[in-house]
């Protein structure tokens, strides 16, 4: 895998996307139409990522410089996964940014009690409903009338998104991931060494069980983030997809999507110092030459359109260069393994 290049690595990982873009909208056209509210929107489903260019640049650098996103990332694997590579590389400016490697960063998971009886609605809602209670805390723990400081004041920002993934022994689990910063060491004991080690705070535990009234299952974990170095396995699960697509079949999928449509649930939220965050927009290209490459996808694979072609060089581009969106830059074995 590692002797692939970028572009092989890519239009293994778009190809299958595109299988599974195929399936999601079949299904909806014959169980689900009013999803696909209007044709508009069906056909820019349908024409997500399906013409690719790629810059090889003189310095040997390769990236994937323009594709058309139908950018619906809650149920299309290619805008999902971009938007959480762009979110990621947006969390690491900001670090650098507010110069935030001398802050103590941990990643904490937050679950609900739940059954095989439960809906995905129930479930869902019963998780929003203790986090909104939680981040009601959070928000009010400077006013004189707020009897309980919450745990989560220890922390100067927070970024917590919701996950849903599916299996047949637990159903439908929904839960969420938080990546919080504080000044302080907190304390993290582990239980459980010899089943499943657990690492969680007894204090957060404690006030997890008084939002859900029924619910203690958290974790709770210390990450390294300094100037040199990203612990991204933590990192990457605050910022990933909200939907788990390795786990949910096509029927499940929609069903989601569904729910989402209906009740407008809120993935992702942030709260201090990253309050209003955004991705930005455009990214800015450095001038340089480059080989040109376009391929567009056709009968279950991409082929390559030699007649675009192009080599561009600095001395003979254009004085007036359009702005280009951000690419995926980063290809990411992660999530289509």
């Amino acid at each position: 895998m590692q002797n692939k290049s970028l572009l092989e690595r890519t239009l293994a990982k778009m190809e299958k996307s595109q299988q599974k873009k195929k399936e999601v909208v079949e299904y909806m056209q014959q169980h689900k139409p009013h999803l696909l509210w209007s044709v508009f929107k069906t056909n820019r489903i349908k024409d997500c990522c399906n013409v690719l260019m790629f810059r090889d640049y003189l310095n040997w650098e390769q990236k994937l410089y323009k594709a058309n996103f139908c950018k619906y990332d809650k149920f299309c694997l290619a805008c999902s996964t971009r938007r959480s590579i762009r979110m990621i590389q947006r969390f690491e400016q900001w670090i650098q940014q507010y110069q935030l490697y001398n802050k103590h960063r941990y990643h904490i998971t937050l679950t609900v009690k739940h059954n095989r009886n439960q809906s995905l609605k129930t479930v869902l809602n019963k998780l929003c409903s203790a986090k909104e209670k939680l981040w009601k805390r959070y928000r009010n723990w400077k006013r004189a009338s707020q009897k309980t400081k919450s745990f989560m004041n220890y922390f100067d920002w927070i970024i917590s998104s919701i996950e849903v993934t599916y299996n047949e022994r637990n159903w439908w689990h929904p839960h969420i991931h938080i990546l919080a910063c504080s000044d302080y060491e907190l304390p993290i004991v582990v239980e459980y060494p010899w089943w499943k080690e657990t690492h969680l705070n007894k204090e957060l535990q404690k006030e997890w069980y008084d939002v859900t009234w029924d619910s203690y299952q958290i974790s709770m974990r210390k990450i390294r983030v300094d100037q040199w170095y990203f612990d991204r396995n933590w990192i990457w699960e605050v910022f990933k997809y909200a939907v788990k697509f390795s786990t949910l079949d096509v029927p499940h999928l929609v069903d989601l999507i569904e729910l989402q449509h209906n009740r407008k649930y809120h993935f992702f939220s942030t709260y201090g110092i990253f309050r209003w965050w955004r991705l930005d927009k455009e990214d800015k290209w450095e001038d340089k030459g480059f080989v040109e490459k376009t391929l567009t996808y056709f009968e279950n694979e991409y082929i390559e359109d030699n007649d675009d072609l192009e080599i561009e060089t600095p001395n003979n581009k254009n004085n007036n260069p359009k702005k280009t969106p951000m690419g995926i830059q980063q290809i990411y074995d992660e999530i289509f393994s």
